[in-house]
């Protein structure tokens, strides 16, 4: 559970952080260039053209997200009365 969570944050983290470097590439250049996949490493063999195009940013926001929710504490619930057992004087 806390191993999902923690997993889920630094998604979190990555793809606001690669949000914030094509905002910061925008200001700087004047041009939108997101950082895409096939960016990373140049990743080229094997894999078909539209995967390496997709961003790097929102997928990663989404996937943290989706961590988090699935892996959120569950407080387990409170019975609001106790039941006497029974043939147990009242």
């Amino acid at each position: 559970m806390t191993v999902c969570r923690i997993f889920g944050w630094v998604l979190l983290v990555a793809g606001f952080s690669a949000l914030l470097r094509d905002g910061l590439v925008w200001y700087d250049t004047g041009r939108w260039v997101p950082l895409a996949i096939g960016d990373l490493r140049g990743w080229s063999g094997g894999i078909p053209e539209l995967v390496l195009l997709l961003t790097v940013g929102p997928p990663l926001i989404v996937l943290g997200s989706v961590a988090l929710v699935l892996c959120r504490g569950r407080q387990a619930r409170r019975r609001r009365f106790r039941r006497r057992p029974f043939g147990a004087p009242r």
